[in-house]
């Protein structure tokens, strides 16, 4: 994948509900976004997402 073709950014711990630890998400590009980790996960240091478009096979 090239450069072109990326976002990077930071997640950030915001707070704990009753199930899940809440991180906010910063990238390039102005994306931003909440990701929800089990309270009973390991938070890993790194997440890799890849794009999935609706309606391709496969899905």
């Amino acid at each position: 994948m090239t450069e072109e073709n990326e976002a990077k950014g930071t997640f950030k711990y915001e707070q704990d509900s009753k199930r899940f630890h809440r991180y906010t998400l910063e990238a390039d590009g102005g994306i931003v976004g909440m990701i929800y980790f089990p309270k009973d996960t390991t938070i890993p240091e790194a997440v890799t997402l890849k794009r999935k478009d609706r309606g391709k096979a496969g899905d």
